[in-house]
């Protein structure tokens, strides 16, 4: 199964305490089914799921996935540090009828071919769904990211680069049939996908789904105008939320929203600064405030 478009890498709204609101994660599920994203990836770097553990991921992703009923995909984000842990997070995301697995290759390894490899090569023996690759911190030499592309199991990569050429570069690799490589920052979508990619995993999707869907479906179909046309008050809702707590700026604006319930003490940001900001770049993008 190739999944087209965009990821959503969602943010699970929680309360101060860290408990998942999950009333309004339903919510929110069935807003990404209306506003026509391909898929939901949770339980990865960005939420708060990297403090669950199996068993906490397993209700999380069983809760998602009963709410979305086959009418979103929804993708597990396995990633962790100790092999392990990966292979237990896998397990769980088999259990809950996950549709894929993305594993973040662990910093770790460092950029080590052989090390890599064993270790998407033990994971992928483990995971029965399609199994997704994403590098967050190395640029992986383009040998690399084929030899990884080999294992068997494995589908698909997210690179997190933002230049053009290096889309190119690893277009120009002979991967396998049924292979998708996917953009992993807003900011490189629309000119990756429209190189070739099939399509990207986006934060700021969390906040404006329908926007970030008819990027992808301008540069799936070739429209180069369109898609360049929507990049940017995307680029400028991207710039505006903090880099040192993303997740928790996507919740305060959601609240803001209306999407999610309001928090007991009501969340705040890091700056004050932020608040304006966002509020600004939400209007821009013409979200109802």
């Amino acid at each position: 199964m190739m999944i087209k478009g965009s990821i959503v890498e969602l943010v699970a709204p929680t309360e101060p305490n860290g408990a998942i609101k999950y009333e309004s994660l339903e919510s929110l599920v069935d807003w990404h089914v209306v506003e026509g994203s391909a898929a939901l990836l949770l339980g990865d770097a960005l939420d708060a799921a990297l403090k669950l553990d199996a068993e906490e991921r397993l209700e999380l992703w069983r809760r998602v996935i009963w709410q979305a009923e086959g009418r979103i995909a929804v993708i597990a984000g396995i990633s962790a540090d100790r092999i392990e842990t990966s292979l237990e997070f896998a397990q769980a995301a088999d259990e809950a009828g996950a549709d894929a697995v993305l594993l973040t290759l662990p910093t770790m390894l460092g950029p080590s071919r052989d090390k890599l490899l064993h270790y998407v090569q033990t994971v992928a023996q483990a995971v029965k769904q399609p199994l997704l690759l994403r590098s967050r911190a190395e640029r992986l030499a383009p040998a690399v990211v084929d030899a990884l592309a080999q294992v068997d199991g494995v589908s698909g990569f997210v690179d997190c680069a933002t230049d053009i050429a290096r889309a190119r570069e690893l277009l120009a690799l002979h991967l396998p049939v049924g292979f998708a490589l996917y953009a992993g920052s807003d900011l490189a979508a629309a000119p990756f996908v429209l190189e070739g990619f099939a399509g990207g995993v986006s934060t700021t999707a969390n906040l404006v789904p329908r926007m970030v869907r008819k990027l992808h479906d301008a540069a799936l179909s070739g429209d180069r105008a369109a898609a360049e046309a929507l990049q940017q008050p995307l680029q400028t809702l991207l710039q505006a939320q903090p880099e040192d707590n993303l997740p928790r700026a996507v919740q305060w604006a959601l609240i803001e929203m209306g999407r999610v319930a309001e928090s007991t003490p009501p969340l705040a940001l890091s700056q004050t600064r932020d608040y304006a900001s966002l509020r600004r770049a939400l209007r821009s993008a013409g979200c109802a405030i």
